[in-house]
């Protein structure tokens, strides 16, 4: 098939339950109403990768786009049943080993962080479908019954504006939300099955294409043999679901998913965008297994399974589609917004940020549609569902989460638009980042290199620090004009024109922000004390007074320091977003009920008190370690009250971070903490002696075993 444009049909709903139709004359655009939605003819369907040129420009506009096979090709799929052909892949070959748990821990409203426990335990897919009842989401009726309550009020909402007594009938209120991650009352009670082994007859009784919808139901209304239909997961009723799924994130059990295993449930029956052997740049060129880029992952999920915002490795293409069973919701940035987001996210987990300059490849970062919304961002929403396909883009930003027990397979691919892509294309070399894969596109694909050029100065006019793990976004020479009038002339001076500054550090300064076109707003507003403030953590004297300068928020302390370095971990400050509450705890204060949600907190090393708990932590262990080597009994050295006493030491109690000392064989053992051991030398037995003359000429009546 000749490389031709595709036009979608229709774009995905995003702000309404009515999928917006597409023109005749519709052309990919950054202002494009919603995702792009395919519907090819078998024709059009038949070439993968011409199909995929042909709409790789709207693709490229919204970060992802929707595929819905044609029927014929839909219906010629091979039978994914044990008993249809042995000789095939089908689903009782399949093993879901090292699944993982997750973990949300909320890191301000709207924000989470996961973390990923792995599973020891292997599962087959009717196990695993056993599991997803055990963690279904919200009853279908409550969900119906809810929609059904925002229709009546939107529909009283617009009568009250008419000024209008209303003749509408009672609105009836929507079933009572549970804090059970979703689960009904009876569903929360249960016990996490035993999984036996599967049998023959449990294979053949095993409706792994709708028994997903059983999750729907509550166990009364199973029981009295109620039916839902896939066509219940309407627009509406997902747009419910969803806000149930942010509401109840952190609730409950945590979901567990059955992430990249190797393998795919397509065969060579299957000649068309067959997933395990798409024709692509990739396996046109690249004649190496690459898990998960050149071979296929399946995916096992379940009710809230989630997979946090990323991009591809290399910002590749991926290729996702369902197998069967309950749908995924997607999000999706368009690669307009790709900066902007990045430096939201940035702003949101500073920690992480400042670790690594990837951070988002470590696929654990979670924030809300609202909280995007709120920063100017609109992601885009998309469902999909089993037998329909969905491909993400270069530089498009996703993440989604799954309502209940299905199956995916996924694979990276590439088109030749690509290479240029991925010789710029970076990947996360911290001990963080999941598997990132790296390969050498000139390689592959030679081309002439063209030397770096070479960069004087400091590249940021706020700190000294020249450092790849931050991104430059470069200040408006106006904005420079009027600094070179100010305390800021020798920062400028020293720093490398045209000039630049860290996302971080524009950020975190309370006069600036970086826009929507990744530009520093505000500079010249710059308090000028910023300007001639020390650096608290910098030791070169010229860098301490280089650039802007933040000070410690708790009361009145007056240490300065570079956005940069306290985001360093090892400099000891504090520098995060915080809720108020947290805030206010950290700060010692107590803002009024009209300041703001959520603030920076600035808190230099004697006022980090993280950094109080981490050396005591520290203390503790180095005590232990040594305390572990010693042989009781034995004389050791206490500190206390001022003066250095020797004593024997009987033992030790680790739980109480504590030791059990004996003044004399005739005094009474008694337990002091161990921190207040001299373990730097072995007293001698001169040193011995010696000491415990002056401790009985010095206060014979004072209990030295007492803080």
């Amino acid at each position: 098939m000749a490389c031709e444009a595709i036009q979608p049909s229709y774009f995905y709903a995003t702000d309404s339950d009515a999928h917006v139709l597409v023109g005749p004359d519709a052309k990919p655009s950054a202002s494009s109403p919603g995702v792009p939605v395919f519907e090819p003819t078998m024709a059009q369907f038949a070439d993968f990768y011409a199909f995929c040129q042909a709409i790789d420009a709207w693709g490229m506009q919204t970060g992802i786009v929707k595929i819905v096979p044609p029927r014929e090709w839909v219906e010629a799929l091979p039978s994914l049943r044990p008993d249809a052909d042995p000789q095939h892949a089908h689903l009782g070959k399949v093993r879901i080993r090292h699944a993982i748990t997750q973990h949300f821990l909320a890191a301000g409203p709207g924000r989470w962080k996961q973390t990923n426990v792995t599973r020891a335990k292997p599962y087959d897919a009717k196990q695993w479908s056993d599991l997803c009842m055990c963690q279904r989401g919200p009853a279908m009726s409550r969900i119906r019954r809810q929609v059904a309550a925002n229709r009546a009020a939107e529909v009283a909402h617009q009568h009250s504006r008419s000024y209008a007594s209303s003749d509408a009938p009672p609105i009836d209120a929507p079933g009572k939300l549970t804090r059970s991650g979703g689960l009904s009352r009876d569903a929360s009670q249960r016990s996490v099955p035993k999984c036996s082994t599967t049998t023959t007859q449990d294979w053949d009784t095993f409706d792994f294409e709708h028994g997903w919808l059983n999750e729907a139901l509550t166990d009364a209304e199973r029981e009295a043999g109620h039916h839902v239909s896939v066509r219940d997961w309407d627009v509406l009723s997902c747009r419910a679901i969803e806000a149930e799924y942010w509401r109840t994130l952190n609730l409950g059990t945590p979901p567990m998913y059955g992430a990249d295993q190797q393998g795919t449930l397509f065969d060579d029956r299957t000649t068309q965008w067959n997933v395990g052997t798409l024709d692509s740049l990739l396996s046109r060129t690249l004649k190496c297994a690459l898990p998960g880029v050149t071979t296929p992952y399946l995916y096992f999920g379940m009710w809230r399974a989630s997979f946090a915002w990323h991009v591809e490795d290399m910002d590749l293409y991926s290729i996702n589609y369902i197998h069967f069973g309950a749908p995924k919701q997607w999000y999706a940035i368009r690669q307009a917004d790709r900066k902007r987001f990045e430096s939201v996210m940035a702003s949101t987990f500073p920690a992480d940020a400042r670790k690594c300059a990837h951070f988002l490849r470590h696929k654990s970062f979670l924030v809300s549609p609202s909280v995007l919304a709120s920063h100017g961002i609109q992601p885009l929403r998309l469902v999909q569902h089993a037998h329909e396909f969905v491909i993400t883009y270069p530089y498009g930003y996703h993440s989604g989460y799954n309502l209940g027990f299905n199956c995916a397979e996924s694979v990276n691919f590439a088109l030749p638009t690509w290479i240029e892509i991925g010789r710029r294309a970076d990947y996360c070399r911290c001990p963080l980042a999941q598997e990132s894969v790296h390969f050498d596109v000139n390689a592959w694909w030679p081309t002439e290199q063209q030397p770096e050029p070479v960069v004087l100065g400091h590249k940021c006019i706020f700190c000294p620090h020249d450092t790849s793990l931050d991104t430059l976004v470069p200040v408006p020479a106006e904005a420079c004009a009027a600094l070179e009038r100010t305390n800021a002339k020798k920062s400028l001076s020293a720093s490398a024109s045209p000039y630049m500054a860290h996302r971080l550090c524009a950020c975190f300064l309370p006069e600036t922000w970086v826009d929507a076109s990744s530009q520093v707003q505000g500079a010249a507003t710059i308090e000028r004390s910023r300007w001639t403030l020390k650096c608290q953590v910098c030791t070169d004297p010229a860098d301490r007074m280089h650039g802007a300068k933040i000070q410690c928020t708790k009361g009145r302390c007056v240490h300065a320091v570079h956005v940069s370095c306290a985001l360093n971990e090892t400099s000891g400050w504090l520098l995060d977003i915080c809720a108020r509450e947290t805030a206010d705890q950290l700060e010692g204060v107590r803002s009024s009920s009209d300041a703001p949600e959520e603030r920076a907190v600035v808190l230099c090393r004697a006022h980090n008190p993280h950094r109080r708990a981490i050396e005591m932590q520290r203390r503790h262990e180095a005590v232990r370690d040594k305390l572990r080597a010693l042989t009781f009994p034995m004389p050791v050295r206490i500190k206390m009250q001022g003066a250095v006493w020797t004593v024997q030491l009987l033992g030790v109690d680790e739980a109480k971070h504590e030791v059990v000392v004996q003044e004399s064989s005739t005094a009474a053992a008694k337990q002091v903490p161990w921190t207040c051991l001299v373990l730097d030398e072995r007293p001698s037995p001169e040193t011995h002696r010696e000491t415990k003359k002056r401790r009985v000429h010095c206060a014979r009546d004072v209990d030295i075993y007492e803080n």
